[in-house]
């Protein structure tokens, strides 16, 4: 994500890094050379057979910019959701810490149980990271390994879903609580709903990866995109002149740019500049519940680097 303070109106016309003009600018290149090789002939050849008036271009490009609008929508009603998942994984987290470190019956404060306290909250910031690394796909293994025993890191790296082999550990240790006599039986109901407030976030957040915009809208909207640009100098030409490639260029710019700014957030789990910055959420995570159970171990937070904080 591109965390920058304040920037000035000016700098932000000339400030591209991060903007989706990275990705579209051979696009736009492509079709202002169409356009000026279209008022070229026209032009200079006096070719007005295939001249077209603005109307057509007036219909098409108000429904385009409303097809472009909704699947925008969507595709922001996705990232900013996911935002509120993982907020909702920052909260639980705290809460689970919090439950462990208060209900655990203080009359049973032996070295064992604080050894539980600490190994549960260990699996609770595991849980985070091996959530963000599900959803990017990679492999939790270096993020994980110092948060869980040997056992419970082998099974956890056998698993095919990391995340809920974690989840499914934690619901154990609970249990072993219970059954120990170190957490009451009308506190164990409390503690669980967070694991099941654990486990709704992970689907919530699987649904939004695995649920794309269905493929033949995002094909049409490029489809519809790229003809309307390429089409659009026949159009102008005759009232915009030798201006024409111009109009094209801006128009283009502003049709190309939306339509990568729906593909870019439609998956605000990725490692593009403006998805959600995981990793440093899940380190602050990390960070907050270590400083619960009084572990020195604790990292810094993660600060941007080049002003993206992923």
């Amino acid at each position: 994500m591109i965390v920058k303070d304040k920037v000035s109106w000016v700098r932000l016309l000339f400030h591209f890094r991060g903007s989706s003009f990275m990705e579209t600018w051979p696009r736009i290149l492509t079709v202002t050379f169409a356009a000026m090789i279209v008022t070229y002939v026209e032009l200079y050849y006096n070719v007005q057979a295939y001249t077209l008036t603005t109307t057509p271009f007036l219909l098409i490009g108000v429904a385009l910019g409303i097809f472009l609008g909704f699947r925008n929508n969507v595709s922001y009603d996705k990232f900013w959701e996911g935002r509120k998942l993982w907020g909702a994984l920052v909260n639980t987290s705290r809460n689970l810490a919090r439950q462990v470190c208060f209900l655990i019956d203080a009359s049973h404060d032996s070295e064992d149980v604080q050894q539980f306290r600490e190994l549960f909250v260990k699996h609770v910031i595991a849980y985070g990271h091996a959530l963000r690394c599900h959803l990017r796909n990679e492999d939790p293994a270096e993020q994980i390994k110092h948060f869980l025993s040997v056992e419970d890191l082998a099974t956890v790296l056998e698993s095919t879903h990391r995340p809920l082999t974690i989840l499914h550990q934690l619901g154990r240790d609970l249990a072993v609580a219970r059954d120990r006599h170190w957490l009451h039986e009308l506190n164990f109901p409390f503690m669980d709903a967070q694991l099941n407030e654990l486990s709704n976030i992970l689907g919530g957040c699987e649904r939004i990866k695995n649920t794309p915009i269905p493929f033949s809208y995002s094909v049409l909207i490029h489809r519809i995109v790229a003809s309307y640009c390429l089409f659009l100098p026949f159009g102008l030409v005759e009232t915009t002149g030798v201006l024409t490639p111009i109009v094209v260029l801006l128009i283009s710019y502003a049709f190309f740019e939306l339509d990568a700014i729906g593909d870019e957030i439609e998956n605000p789990f990725g490692l593009q500049p403006n998805d959600l910055p995981l990793t440093a959420i899940s380190r602050n995570i990390e960070i907050n519940l270590l400083e619960l159970i009084s572990d020195p171990n604790r990292p810094e937070a993660l600060k941007p680097e080049n002003d993206i904080l992923l």
